[in-house]
This record gives C-alpha cells, sequence and structure tokens, in this order.
C-alpha cells in the first residue's frame, strides 16, 4: 500500500498527517497506528483527513494514538502542524481550502468538537497558527476536574489527564529525577499513573508534569510523559497544555500565585525537544475567564516545522 504522507513536529511532538481516502474503510486506526511504528514514521499521532460534507467545517479529522491503541478526541499538536501543512505543502490546495494572507480560519471537525484554526501567514510561510481549544475543555470539564492523593503525592484530574505538580512529587519523593528519568522515577510515576487509572477508569495516557521554576521567560516547566513504560513522552502538547491551565485555575492554584484572574489571561510554558521538565520553546495557553469560571481556552506553540513530504509504502 503507498500512502500519501506529510510529517511534521510541534516542538518534538511529532505528527503524521495522512489522507483519509487512501486508507481502507475498517483498517484506518490499524494502518495508521502502524503508520507510526520505529520502522515507518515514529511519529506520537496521526491526523487521518477527509473532506467535510458539514456546512461551516472544512475538514474533518480523525486522530489515532499508538499507546492503548485507539482514536483520540484531539490532539493540540496536530492542529499545528496542520496549519503549517495547509499553508506550506499542497495539502490545502488537494482540499480545496483557499487561504489568504495575513489571517486566515479553518474550521476542522474532531471527536471532540469543531475547532477553530486561526491561521497568520506571510510570504507563503505559516508564521503562527492559534487553535482554539474550547471543544476539548468542555469535554474535560464535563468528565471533571478533581484533587487526588495517589502514593502520597497530590494532583489533579482534568477529564482524562493526570496533572502533576513535580515540586510535589520531589516533597514525598526527594530523590525524583526529572531530567535524566532514572528508573527509580520512571518506576514511581509509572505506579501513580497506573493508580490514577484505576480509581479513576480512565483508560487513555494523558499526563502532565509542571512545576513554577522557570530557566527562560516563561510561567512554568512542562513535559508530558504520558506512558512511561512505552518510552512514550512528548516534549510539547497541545491538550497536555490546555489541561494544566484549567487545572490550575480549579484548583486556586493561580489564584494564590497571581490573584484572582479574570479576562483572558496567557501562560507562557517552556517546552519542547526533549523529555526533560522544560525546554526551549513555548507554549503559550490562553484562558478567558469570567467571573472565576473557566469559559475557554486556545493555544499557540513557537516552533512548528513540516520535516517530509512523500510516499509511505506501508
Amino acid at each position: 500500500m503507498i500512502l500519501d504522507v506529510i510529517k511534521g513536529h510541534m516542538g518534538g511532538n511529532t505528527i503524521a498527517l495522512l489522507y483519509g481516502e487512501q486508507l481502507p474503510v475498517g483498517r484506518e486506526l490499524e494502518l495508521s497506528v502502524k503508520a507510526l511504528e520505529q520502522n515507518y514514521l515514529w511519529c506520537h499521532e496521526a491526523g487521518i483527513i477527509y473532506p467535510s460534507a458539514a456546512g461551516g467545517i472544512d475538514l474533518r479529522v480523525k486522530i489515532s494514538e499508538p499507546t492503548r491503541p485507539s482514536f483520540i478526541s484531539a490532539c493540540g499538536g496536530m492542529t499545528q502542524v496542520l496549519g503549517k501543512a495547509l499553508v506550506e505543502t499542497d495539502l490545502g490546495e488537494n482540499f480545496g481550502i483557499k487561504l489568504k494572507e495575513p489571517v486566515s480560519e479553518v474550521i476542522i471537525e474532531t471527536d471532540a468538537g469543531p475547532a477553530r484554526l486561526e491561521i497568520h501567514t506571510a510570504g507563503g510561510k505559516a508564521k503562527r497558527t492559534i487553535t482554539d481549544m474550547g471543544a476539548f475543555l468542555n469535554e474535560c470539564l464535563d468528565r471533571g476536574v478533581r484533587p487526588w492523593k495517589l502514593q502520597g503525592v497530590e494532583l489533579y484530574q482534568v477529564g482524562v489527564v493526570m496533572v502533576v505538580n513535580a515540586d510535589n512529587v520531589k516533597r514525598v519523593y526527594p530523590g525524583a529525577d526529572f531530567m535524566n528519568w532514572d528508573a527509580p522515577t520512571r518506576e514511581l510515576l509509572s505506579e501513580i499513573q497506573k493508580e490514577f487509572q484505576e480509581r479513576t477508569g480512565v483508560r487513555d495516557y494523558y499526563f502532565t508534569l509542571y512545576d513554577w521554576n522557570s530557566e527562560r521567560s516563561g510561567d512554568l516547566r512542562v513535559v508530558f510523559p504520558h506512558c512511561i513504560p512505552q518510552n512514550y513522552f512528548e516534549p510539547a502538547c497541545g491538550t497536555g497544555s490546555v489541561a494544566l491551565g484549567a487545572a490550575l485555575i480549579c484548583s486556586g492554584e493561580l489564584e494564590r500565585r497571581r490573584g484572582l484572574p479574570e479576562g483572558k489571561i496567557k501562560l507562557n510554558l517552556e517546552a519542547g525537544g526533549s523529555i526533560q521538565l522544560g525546554g526551549p520553546d513555548v507554549t503559550e495557553v490562553f484562558l478567558d475567564i469570567s467571573g472565576g469560571i473557566l469559559a475557554g481556552a486556545s493555544f499557540s506553540h513557537s516552533l512548528v516545522e513540516i520535516t517530509a513530504t512523500g510516499k509511505l509504502y506501508l
């Protein structure tokens, strides 16, 4: 089987974009996950792109990931790479998407709901994409945001995402190493996630690890060790970043550090490049707060690149 493929990344979160019409009906998950394997594209997620017949929707996207494997409802990194690909490859032309400078809007349908991409372009290049993550945020809020104490560590559940302050881990386990990820640290965090899944019924692997010990100009450092036993770390993650924002608001942690938030606020997250906590890139998370209630979220990442286009022999 020969597939057209676009490969890109958002701060090291690697994404494959595939054409849905080239995948046999009923085998989309199987084949897209196979395409993600090390011997093929070696990516974290695949976005399977389809034309949309719905009014007001430009594209429909199914998103697969290999840890379970499964289709997931949203992937922020996929949207950032998609925004870049629509401008800088023939993907937009192939789907009849007409873009203009300096700003274009594209609406995609995901399993979480519609997502709006605000694509900023100049000279035929995509300079920045801002992804509206409201549908994913609502999915998280509907499932619930609540505190847990697991293996002695205080953490937060945001929908299916486990959000952990690294300093909370170190208070209980001072030797935890989030730079080198030695064997005891991996075992500890894996046990915490295992208990989280057992207690919450969450089957997916979503894990946001953060602290406030910024090394550059950001507010926080982040990394996303979604499935440690499979060595499945994402240096940057849009859904995980939005879940972090929700945890900080709903737990009152942001209020304790900055005062009562209101209106549109921005968090700069240091991320990208490796499995270490933090990184050289910046994920900008925008949170809409109304009367102390989290009403919306969007994000953008500072480094998005298309790394390959061509044919995949699967």
